[in-house]
């Protein structure tokens, strides 16, 4: 295909295009569940009992008949005695069954003595020697946890493609879950493009700069937790030795990333490799930065084309790389936080793309301010290490006026300001 960018795909239609043509064939694991954390899930997951599996206290306090308690006031009493304490762990009839007129002390988690129908609080009682004083009467079923209150057996407790958290994690485990079937994380070969690059540990020299858009694209893959980024070193431009590179990562990777090599000028060689192996799928994506953000298939497997600039290599990531990642296993991208915040400045658009506009923070008393972070060019590397968010101008947005309340995706989720 000619090296010069023709029409640019507008983002959303870049995903869905890239959704319907590429299909990814990944394997799927058994695995214990301590060890499923932001693994993808590969089939739905019902509870294979009750939780509680036990009807139990939700508080400190006296297990009791509700119809005991009916008419209890401070200036109307109704005593009940006492006859024994149950903890968590005890079995629920160590004491028999509670009689009219009776009570067992029970602390929280406590299993609900049979007769029991309601637990009344310490504070709502008074314990005179081996009896209490009601003061306050309660409804059936109040403060218990009864069987199957959290989740009943049978019930769809997670679904095929819902990315695990530690939350997950310890409800399976409360239901006695030991393994589930999970996608098996996902390989993908990172291969950095030019002439001018060097690992951190070469020498430096004039002319040359320290690798590092393919490290900012390992450890934000790193991060989505489901992943297994490993880089194949720096590719220098020749169109022999990326063939190589590229062959051998593809052999051990399920995607491949290049960084850098993608735009139109001679020196750029993977629409070379592209045109003698493979497929175009989308040739450039209408963002600001990264229109150069390109995916192609080599052999059934992607191939995402993305620039050797940070900022447009990090845009490229975050606006189609991982939405796709997501869309491929069934899953949906997670929401990024965000706040509310009011520009201290006026911020435009080139109309037809969308732009990632960088932002720092400011908040004075409850209110956050947004300052664009106004640099020229992707390669600034500090405009990424020191913004707090960035915000999104929609393609048919010509920009946001000074003044205007913007919605600021936050790069971080332990940003203090």
């Amino acid at each position: 295909m000619p090296r010069f960018w023709g029409k640019l795909t507008r983002l959303n239609n870049a995903i869905e295009k890239a959704r319907k043509q590429l299909k990814l064939h990944i394997e799927t694991l058994d695995i214990p569940i301590i060890k499923a954390n932001n693994l993808i899930v590969a089939r739905n997951i019902h509870a294979p009992a009750d939780l509680p599996s036990y009807s139990n206290s939700a508080v400190d306090g006296y297990a009791v008949r509700a119809e005991d308690t009916y008419g209890a006031s401070p200036t109307n009493p109704v005593r009940l005695r006492v006859k024994g304490l149950l903890k968590p762990g005890d079995i629920p009839d160590l004491y028999g069954e509670i009689e009219f007129g009776e009570a067992i002390e029970v602390y929280t988690g406590a299993p609900l003595p049979p007769g029991a129908n309601a637990v009344i609080m310490y504070e709502d009682t008074y314990r005179v020697d081996s009896e209490i004083e009601v003061i306050r009467q309660v409804p059936i079923y109040a403060n218990v946890n009864l069987v199957g209150d959290d989740v009943k057996k049978g019930e769809l407790i997670i679904k095929k493609g819902t990315q695990i958290n530690p939350y997950h994690i310890t409800l399976l485990v409360s239901l006695g879950v030991k393994r589930i079937r999970v996608y098996k994380p996902l390989n993908i070969g990172i291969v950095a493009i030019g002439d001018e690059l060097v690992d951190l540990e070469s020498q430096l020299i004039p002319g040359k700069k320290f690798t590092s858009t393919d490290i900012l694209v390992e450890k934000y893959l790193e991060g989505l937790g489901f992943i297994n980024p490993r880089r194949y070193g720096v590719v220098p431009d020749s169109l022999d030795e990326l063939i190589n590179a590229l062959n051998k990562a593809f052999k051990k990777s399920n995607i491949v990333i290049t960084i850098g090599g993608t735009s139109v000028s001679e020196k750029d060689l993977v629409p070379d490799y592209v045109d003698k192996y493979g497929l175009w799928i989308i040739r450039g994506i209408a963002l600001r930065p990264g229109r150069t953000t390109s995916l192609a298939v080599i052999n059934n497997k992607p191939l995402f084309a993305l620039s050797g600039n940070p900022v447009a290599a990090w845009v490229g990531l975050e606006a189609f790389v991982k939405p796709l990642l997501y869309l491929w296993l069934g899953s949906k991208p997670p929401l990024n936080p965000y706040i509310t915040a009011y520009l201290r400045q006026r911020v435009v658009n080139q109309v037809g793309y969308r732009s990632f506009v960088r932002v720092l923070l400011e908040r004075a008393s409850n209110t956050f301010y947004a300052i664009p972070y106004m640099v020229k060019g992707s390669s600034i590397i500090s405009s990424l290490a020191r913004s707090h968010g960035y915000i999104i101008i929609p393609e048919d947005h010509e920009g946001y006026e000074e003044g205007e309340q913007v919605k600021v995706h936050l790069l971080s989720n332990n940003i203090s300001i």
